[in-house]
């Protein structure tokens, strides 16, 4: 008869409860922020496919990132069904963050990235792959006083990945521990057994 009619699932109830209505409104879609991808290049953090953050482990981290320090909650991560939800991460992650702030003192890694100052040429074929955004270029005089370029590696950044010392042509910079000479030796000793 042109009437609309809805069939819904009562959980409740346990049984189908058929509505006479006079419309249909389904809710509006969720979507992430336009400018959530500009954020997420800024920080460094992981977006999923339909734009929304992605946390670092969904079981064993799930409101840090990969970047320390940056925590995630609410509908920045995906949209959540109930505001209790939201709540619930949002204290965690204030939490987190409190962890953080009431330490006189923070460690940080003590496997970094080394530039050697002879070798390195200012090339800078190691800042672009630098996940963390851990090294930059600087100018500089030497004694003759020509301008000279170099890169320099913010320590408190850097996490020792590997990735500047993969990518360096000159091998003007290692990661602690790790030069090449070392793995070279730890290569050719694996291959005699």
């Amino acid at each position: 008869d042109g009437a609309l009619q809805v069939v819904v699932h009562d959980a409740m109830l346990g049984t189908d409860i058929l509505l006479e209505t006079d419309r249909l409104v389904l809710s509006v879609a969720t979507i992430p922020r336009e400018d959530a991808n500009q954020l997420a290049q800024l920080l460094k953090v992981p977006q999923m496919q339909d734009g929304f953050f992605q946390e670092a482990h969904m079981k064993l981290a799930p409101i840090d990132f990969a970047s320390e320090g940056i925590f995630l909650c609410g509908m920045a991560h995906y949209p959540k069904k109930a505001v209790t939800e939201s709540v619930i991460q949002a204290k965690a992650a204030a939490g987190r963050a409190a962890t953080i702030l009431a330490q006189r003192d923070l460690e940080i890694e003590p496997i970094t990235s080394h530039v050697l100052e002879d070798k390195c040429d200012g090339c800078a074929y190691c800042i672009d792959p630098c996940p963390f955004d851990a090294i930059t270029l600087i100018e500089y005089q030497d004694e003759s006083g020509q301008t000279k370029k170099r890169v320099v590696v913010d320590e408190t950044i850097c996490k020792g990945c590997g990735t500047c010392q993969a990518t360096c042509p000159k091998d003007a910079i290692y990661v602690s521990h790790f030069k090449l000479d070392y793995l070279r030796a730890m290569t050719m000793a694996a291959l005699e057994v």
